[in-house]
């Protein structure tokens, strides 16, 4: 990873942290387990299934730069798909579903502690991002929809999946009965 990736990496990974920490911010407990339907997840669905992503995700990139460099052929396979990432994956138009051990498990009751545990993950993931020498442009992962990716493709894949579950969460705000202002 160069350093203007790892600076675009590390950029992205906070920015998103933030917008998504910000969006979590004032919620009631109601509003926190609110569903829209049945099938929908509340913001505590969508903020536990970030932590448990992530948390997974950095194991296996961490694992995989311990591992044989991917040949050639598959490397080319992976490259450029950083700016696909960026653009697609915040896209809320098409809905896909992850593995069942990326769902929800309902484990947090406490707001507060849900969103540490994000933070938490997601800093172990920055400074990762921020230190490591291990060679992540050389290395893959598969991703169910994108195919190869390389780790440093998985630092924006991250940020980019923040992203999408961020604007869920404002979908979600948005269907919230909010006091109206009076009118004079």
């Amino acid at each position: 990873m160069t350093s203007d990736e790892r600076v675009r990496a590390v950029k992205y990974l906070m920015e998103t942290k933030n917008a998504l920490v910000g969006s979590t911010r004032d919620l009631s407990g109601d509003e926190w387990r609110h569903k829209p339907s049945p099938e929908a997840w509340s913001i505590a669905e969508n903020v536990e299934h970030l932590a448990i992503v992530e948390n997974g995700l950095l194991r296996g990139l961490q694992k995989m730069a311990t591992e044989p460099a991917a040949p050639e052929d598959q490397l080319a396979l992976a490259a450029g798909k950083e700016d696909l990432i960026v653009r697609a994956v915040p896209i809320r138009n098409r809905k896909v579903k992850g593995p069942p051990e990326a769902s929800p498990r309902g484990e947090y009751s406490d707001p507060a502690a849900l969103v540490t545990r994000f933070c938490e993950v997601r800093d172990r993931t920055i400074a990762y991002a921020n230190s490591t020498a291990d060679p992540l442009r050389t290395r893959l992962l598969p991703h169910f929809v994108f195919g190869p990716l390389d780790g440093f493709q998985w630092l924006i894949f991250f940020a980019a999946h923040t992203e999408r579950h961020r604007q869920q969460i404002e979908e979600v705000k948005a269907g919230f009965a909010r006091p109206r202002p009076m009118q004079a």
